[in-house]
C-alpha cells in the first residue's frame, strides 16, 4: 500500500524576528538618551519616552526594566556601542596581545575618549538619578567600582616597572566623565586637546615613555 509523503515542515527562522525586537530596543535606548541628555532625570519620564519612540509605556518597563535600566541601556547606546558594558569595550582592546606599551597606551586613550565624551551629557542625570532612587544609587556604585576595577587592569597592562600606591586613584580621576565635563564646559577644551593630556598624563603615571 502505498500514499503521497506529508510534506516536510520547515524549520522556522527566528532570525529577522529577533533582529526586528533588537533593532526596536536600540531605538527605544537611543531615543531615551537623547532625552536624558536633553532633560535630565527627573522630566525624563517612560511615557516620555514610549511616545517619542512610538511604542507603548508597558514595552519600555517590560524591556528596560523601569526607569533606572533604561538609563543604563541609555547610556550604553551612546558610549559602548553593542559590546554592551564598559568592561567588554575594554577586552575588546586585546591589549595584552600588543607588545608595545605606547602603542597600548594609544589604544586606551582612544578608547577612553569613545566612553568618556558621550558619557559628559549624563553627569548630572546619574546624580540626580542618585539622589533621587535607591536603585540608581546602588547602579552608580557599582558603576564606580567597575571603573576602577577596569583601571587596576589597565595599569597592570601599561606599567613596566613598579607605580606609586596613589596611580589607580590618579588614572581613575583622569578618566572619569566628571573630568572631562570640567575641563570642556568650565575651561573650554576640545576633545584633542583631553586626549593629549589623558595620555601624558596616564604615561607620567605608570612610567611609559615616547
Amino acid at each position: 500500500m502505498t500514499g503521497t509523503a506529508a510534506p516536510r515542515r520547515r524549520a522556522y527562522d527566528a532570525s529577522a524576528r529577533r533582529a526586528a525586537a533588537e533593532q526596536r530596543r536600540a531605538h527605544v535606548a537611543v531615543t531615551a538618551a537623547g532625552l536624558f541628555a536633553d532633560l535630565g532625570w527627573r522630566r525624563t519620564t517612560i511615557v516620555a519616552v514610549a511616545r517619542e519612540a512610538e511604542v507603548s509605556p508597558e514595552y519600555v518597563t517590560k524591556t528596560f526594566g523601569g526607569k533606572h535600566g533604561l538609563l543604563m541601556a541609555a547610556m550604553r547606546s551612546a558610549s559602548f556601542g553593542r559590546s554592551g558594558s564598559l568592561r567588554d569595550s575594554f577586552a575588546a582592546l586585546r591589549l595584552d596581545e600588543e607588545p608595545d606599551p605606547a602603542v597600548r597606551l594609544d589604544r586606551f586613550v582612544d578608547f577612553a575618549c569613545d566612553v568618556v565624551v558621550p558619557m559628559a551629557p549624563f553627569v548630572p542625570v546619574l546624580a540626580q538619578g542618585a539622589g533621587d532612587d535607591d536603585r540608581m544609587r546602588d547602579v552608580l556604585e557599582a558603576a564606580r567600582h567597575g571603573h576602577v576595577e577596569l583601571v587596576r587592569s589597565l595599569v597592570e597592562l601599561l606599567a613596566t616597572g613598579p607605580v606609586h600606591p596613589d596611580t589607580v586613584d590618579e588614572i581613575v580621576v583622569l578618566t572619569r566623565a566628571e573630568t572631562y565635563l570640567t575641563l570642556a564646559d568650565e575651561r573650554g577644551w576640545s576633545v584633542a586637546r583631553y586626549a593629549a593630556w589623558l595620555r601624558r598624563s596616564v604615561a607620567q603615571a605608570v612610567n611609559v615613555t615616547a
